[in-house]
């Protein structure tokens, strides 16, 4: 699949993903229940600040600092994933095919040494943030709520 294309797709599920647990109300943002994190703003917080570390290293950072951001309402992770977001896109418009398959070296959190192209950081990138959006949808469940479809199909779908 096509870069472009694959962040397209992300950006759309992260919005979605974001206005459902706003259309729930603020009070399920906070609220714990059992998952990875215990709720969904520090659900968020980790996303965000993980999504933060891939697009430096996609950038040629080879051993980035984790960046806290401030979530404290659904309203400030909007935002907040959307200014990322906005920054990402303009970067990743500047990359060539040949730039998406060029190998970069980084290290993770531990210190271990990694080699992957930008395609295949970017494609982690997604995959992290689609579980963790499972994992918000498996809260609002716990809560009585109802998730959304969130696949890549129903972006096709709504963007044809």
């Amino acid at each position: 699949m096509d870069s472009q294309k694959m962040f397209a797709y992300h950006q759309w599920a992260s919005q979605k993903v974001l206005e459902l647990v706003q259309d729930c109300g603020e009070e399920y943002y906070t609220k714990e229940g059992l998952n990875s994190f215990p709720s969904i703003r520090e659900t968020i917080r980790h996303v965000i600040g993980v999504e933060k570390l891939w697009f430096q290293r996609i950038n040629g950072v080879k051993s980035p600092e984790f960046t806290q951001f401030d979530v404290e309402t659904v309203d400030k992770a909007k935002e907040a994933i959307m200014l990322l977001h906005a920054e990402m896109e303009l970067y990743f418009a500047t990359l060539s095919e040949e730039s998406w398959q060029e190998e970069l070296d980084y290290r993770n959190m531990k210190g271990q040494e990694f080699h992957h192209s930008r395609e295949e950081m970017l494609f982690t990138l997604v995959n992290h943030a689609s579980y963790h959006r499972g994992q918000i949808t498996s809260l609002l469940r716990q809560f009585g709520k109802v998730g959304i479809p969130l696949d890549y199909i129903y972006f096709q779908k709504q963007n044809r």
